[in-house]
């Protein structure tokens, strides 16, 4: 008899702790509420460029070489440059000098009198007919020939008769300023003829 009051002691012990448990265990949130967790935001940051921070005096020199190969580059371009416009220059002078040279052949050519083969023997019998006649006689036959065979005809007469010949034709009629050119083209002419027909005369 006296273990049935302990027996319920114990049993209302057991119910009250557990009661108590469960009413803990509701309302353990409210009593102790946990607390609250924020987000952890992480940034990324940019890295910083990367410089070297040294000097050498092996890259110093470098970089004065590397500066003064280019400098001697640039004065040597403008060397080249230079010496191709004095050559264009050079080369249009040339050209020029090369048509004057051709003008002037060209103009010599004119005063130039050639031999035929066949014309010597009539050449030398008129300049030695025309040697007999007096020397005015002589420019007023040469009047009506061209200066070509003016030439040829004074070529074979002697330089003493050739030259009273253009004296004539220089002062006939109190030196007409006409007269006078031609005798002065004939005399070049001559000896330009002269200088070209040594080897005519050799093969007659």
């Amino acid at each position: 008899m006296l273990s049935k009051p302990l027996v319920l002691a114990v049993l209302a012990l057991v119910l009250m702790l557990g009661t108590q448990f469960v009413a803990l265990k509701m309302s353990w949130k409210e009593l102790f509420p946990e607390p609250e967790r924020k987000a952890t935001v992480v940034t990324r940051e940019e890295p910083e460029p990367f410089e070297w921070g040294f000097a050498s005096d092996f890259i110093n020199q470098l970089e004065e070489e590397l500066q003064g190969r280019i400098a001697a580059l640039d004065a040597r371009e403008e060397e080249l440059v230079a010496y191709e416009a004095r050559l264009e220059s050079d080369r249009a002078e040339i050209e020029e000098i090369k048509k004057e040279v051709e003008t002037m052949r060209e103009h010599l050519l004119e005063g130039v009198v050639k031999l035929e083969s066949d014309e010597t023997e009539n050449l030398k019998r008129l300049s030695k007919t025309y040697s007999t006649l007096t020397p005015d006689a002589t420019v007023s036959i040469f009047r009506e020939l061209d200066d070509s065979t003016v030439v040829k005809i004074l070529f074979f007469m002697k330089a003493d008769t050739v030259g009273a010949i253009l004296q004539e034709m220089a002062t006939a009629n109190g030196g007409v300023a006409e007269e006078v050119r031609r005798a002065a083209k004939i005399s070049d002419m001559l000896r330009l003829f002269t200088d070209n027909s040594k080897d005519n005369l050799q093969q007659t």
